[in-house]
Order: C-alpha cells, then sequence, then structure tokens
C-alpha cells in the first residue's frame, strides 16, 4: 500500500509539473458532482472517563477493540460555481465501523465494568459534512489557484453493548447483564481553511492539490485538522470525466465537560476512484 501510495502521489506531482502541448482548458464549469469510493486505513482512538473522575483511560479502536482498520466508504460532492472565481462546495461521507468480541480482560465504560468472558459489541457511526467556500486569486485557461474557508461538520455516535457480567457504578458487586448498553454522541463543527490548485495538462486531463488545516478552540470543543488530497481525472466527453484520488486526514477532537466519551482522535489515509459529471 505504501509503495502504491507513493507511486501515485509522485505520478500526480509529476504530471502538474509537466508543461504539456497548448491547451485552452479554461475552469468555467458551472456545476460538478463527484460521485465515488475509497478504501482508507483508519487509525482511531477514544478517551473514556468517570462520572467521578476516577477514570481516564484512552482505547485504541483497533488494537484494543478489534475495529477493523480498513474500512470502505462512499462520497458524494457536489461544486458550485457562483462566478468566474467564486466556488462552493460539499461534500458528504458517511462511515460505519463494528466489532462483536468476546473480551480477554475487564474493560472499563464509563465507570462501569464489563468483566473478562462478556461479549461486547462496539459500533461507532459518523456521518461528515465538509463545507466549503474556494475564490480563486490566480486564475489562467491552464492554472488555478484558491484560498478556502469552510466548516467540517462530524457527528458521530459510539455505542458499546454487552452480554454477561457488568459491575455498575456504585455497586460492590456483579450482576449478569443482557441489555448493558452506553452510547454518546459527538457533534463537532469545526471550521477549517486552506488552499488549493488545478492544473490542466490538456483539456481533458486535469490535476488538482488540496491542503487544508486548522487548531481551534470554540466554547467547549477544542479541534484540530491536517488534510491533503491529491487527485487527477480524464474527461471522456464534455461533461463525464473519471478519476483518481489520494487521501490523508488527521482529526483530534475533545469535548469538555462530558462524562464517558470525551475525546476523539482519527487519521486515515487511501486510494479512492471517482465518476465525475460536470454541466
Amino acid at each position: 500500500m505504501c509503495i502504491c501510495r507513493s507511486v501515485i502521489a509522485g505520478f500526480i506531482m509529476l504530471v502538474s509539473c509537466v508543461v504539456a502541448w497548448p491547451v485552452q482548458a479554461d475552469f468555467d464549469e458551472r456545476y460538478i458532482l463527484e460521485i465515488g469510493g475509497t478504501i482508507v486505513n483508519f487509525d482511531s482512538g477514544i478517551r473514556i472517563n468517570s462520572r467521578d473522575d476516577s477514570i481516564d483511560k484512552e482505547i485504541d479502536l483497533e488494537d484494543d477493540v478489534g475495529i477493523d482498520s480498513e474500512v470502505r466508504i462512499g462520497t458524494l460532492k457536489g461544486s458550485w460555481r457562483m462566478a468566474d472565481r467564486h466556488r462552493l462546495t460539499l461534500l458528504y461521507a458517511p462511515i460505519r465501523r463494528s466489532v462483536e468480541e468476546t473480551t480477554k480482560r475487564d474493560i472499563e465504560v464509563g465507570g462501569d465494568i464489563i468483566r473478562a468472558g462478556a461479549a461486547v459489541g462496539v459500533s461507532a457511526r459518523t456521518h461528515v459534512f465538509d463545507i466549503e467556500y474556494l475564490y480563486s486569486f490566480y486564475k489562467r485557461p491552464k492554472l488555478e489557484l484558491a484560498a478556502s474557508a469552510g466548516i467540517y461538520w462530524m457527528n458521530t455516535n459510539t455505542e458499546v453493548s454487552a452480554s454477561g457480567l457488568v459491575r455498575v457504578e456504585g455497586s460492590d458487586q456483579d450482576e449478569f447483564r443482557t441489555d448493558f448498553q452506553e452510547s454518546q454522541r459527538f457533534i463537532a463543527p469545526l471550521p477549517l481553511i486552506g488552499v488549493s490548485g488545478s492544473y490542466a495538462i490538456t483539456p481533458r486531463w486535469l490535476t488538482h492539490a488540496y491542503a487544508r488545516y486548522l487548531d481551534v478552540t470554540i466554547n467547549d470543543i477544542e479541534g484540530r485538522i491536517l488534510g491533503l488530497n491529491l487527485k487527477t481525472e480524464y474527461y471522456f466527453t464534455d461533461h463525464v470525466a473519471l478519476g483518481a484520488l489520494y487521501t490523508a486526514f488527521d482529526l483530534s477532537v475533545e469535548q469538555r465537560g462530558v462524562v464517558f466519551i470525551n475525546s476523539l482522535k482519527y487519521s486515515y489515509e487511501g486510494l479512492a476512484v471517482y465518476l465525475a459529471l460536470k454541466y
């Protein structure tokens, strides 16, 4: 996977620097719809605390819980060029990951203790909405450079269920439970700024690069995001293209004053293919 990513990223960077035959590929599309699928490798974790602050533990979802690190994600992205130098984009991506395991050791969840040997299920469902405004400060027929500002809105619901011996917080003895369940919804609207560039190798062959970052505190939420996208696409007709994308993303969010799950960290990188429809 590492070799494949390096080859594709190097190829995209190489072709972006190539001066091809003369073209007049004005970036004048009105609407673009992209429908894609990607396989990414996740590295994610959560922090669990208790009501009396006696527990403050970080859990790696892949290593400690057993959730698969390789995830398939579908994406839907729309772009609207409102004016010659002004664009608005919206991306939606649902992410669902789950695992069911028999615990080999005691697990503390928000002050409750799930005993070894219990059947435990963990489900993490995330809906991502990414809204971005771009202003093209440099625009020529073959090259367009832009600055951007947007909101990365993440809605995550994590559930832990268990069937087996459980010691509930405040109790001094174990009891057999088949309905134990804890859940936490995590909603984090995080602002982002970035830069992007698009280069036309030919009128039908385009490359794009995007970089976005922000480290911010809003009320009780602290968040940091770093994202990088490199992609290339070829238009077989004036309106239809196939593209390939390399993406890397790192996110860390903490919500103070929340019991059970009060922080979420995840990073991923992977390759995607997509269909682009331009009007």
